[in-house]
């Protein structure tokens, strides 16, 4: 019976949500890890050493590309809609699949993403200077060079078609399938569960940026899921959270494909460089989402009205008690 699960708490729900995605990642994934050898011809042994592969070859790169798919279903689309079944009885309203509550977040939405542009860089300077424990620094680093590999393999191929593939596969995918998981489903949860949309936010975006496995990219992830959950919050509209999220991604996949050598050259910035431009970023990020924020018609009570939890005069209702 669809949402005979509604009533539950919100902590059952989450945890409930992280055990369908374990499952989902792990059927699916093989099945799907499966089907992609078979097709590219490349073997289950190679792929658990992704070091080893020759990304010069074309099979390599459609393995890589199937991988993404792979992912995106298993990860996102599959443990989402079986959550969504079980949690709510109107899907749209649940997930926030309708237009925003102001025409003007969708341009703010963007905005606010291609402004942080400088900021994030500044922040992942930063990340990537901190320092670690020597053991655990080496294992970051490994996982790091090796997630670098895959995305510079795709990027680094310079046609149009790859150029349209990687707006499509790595762009799209990603800003459909992150805000499915990340924003409509685990934010909403976590909202929820703590009775505050900021501590929804700031878990779901940690969440979000600790599953990339790219630890000296956490900060720069963590301050964009922030971002993106304001957005979704704000406007009411996981739309614009996707769209923003896909523009952001679609820059930064252009840039790469008329200035390859940023792909060699990005942890060569200078963090003093950064510093000025980052702070210059963040000053103008901050007007955009207070003028979201006063133009909000979202409130806890609005949103979870058809929960369990109503609750008149919610103490933590985001849009009123939001600190300027």
């Amino acid at each position: 019976m669809k949402g005979f699960m509604k009533t539950k708490p919100a902590g059952n729900q989450f945890l409930i949500l992280v055990g369908v995605v374990l499952v989902s990642c792990f059927v699916i994934g093989m099945i799907g890890t499966l089907a992609l050898s078979a097709i590219t011809g490349i073997s289950l042994e190679s792929m658990t050493d992704l070091s080893s592969l020759d990304y010069s070859k074309p099979a390599v790169i459609n393995f890589l590309r199937g991988m993404q798919l792979v992912q995106f279903i298993s990860l996102f689309v599959v443990p989402v809609f079986i959550c969504l079944r079980l949690f709510s009885t109107e899907d749209k309203k649940y997930m926030g699949w309708k237009n925003p509550s102001h025409p003007g977040y969708i341009m703010a939405g963007i905005g606010v993403m291609l402004i942080a542009l400088p900021f994030t860089s500044w922040l992942g300077e930063i990340n990537r200077n901190i320092p670690f424990p020597s053991g655990i620094e080496s294992w970051m680093k490994e996982q790091e060079e090796d997630a670098a590999k895959t995305i510079q393999a795709l990027l680094s191929r310079h046609t149009v078609k790859d150029l349209l593939l990687n707006i499509v596969f790595v762009a799209g995918l990603a800003a459909v399938g992150e805000e499915l998981l990340f924003r409509g489903m685990a934010q909403r949860l976590l909202i929820k569960m703590f009775k505050s949309p900021w501590a929804g936010i700031l878990i779901s975006a940690a969440i979000f940026s600790a599953m990339h496995m790219q630890f000296y990219g956490f900060l720069p992830r963590f301050a964009l899921g922030v971002l993106l959950g304001i957005i979704y919050w704000y406007s009411g509209s996981l739309w614009v959270a996707m769209l923003a999220h896909f523009i952001y991604d679609v820059v930064l996949i252009v840039v790469a494909y008329f200035n390859p050598e940023m792909l060699a050259d990005e942890n060569n910035m200078q963090l003093s460089n950064l510093a000025l431009a980052g702070t210059l970023s963040l000053a103008l990020v901050l007007p955009l989402v207070i003028w979201m924020q006063r133009k909000s018609a979202t409130t806890f009570n609005a949103v979870y009205a058809d929960d369990e939890e109503p609750a008149k005069n919610h103490p933590f209702d985001f849009k009123e008690n939001t600190p300027e």
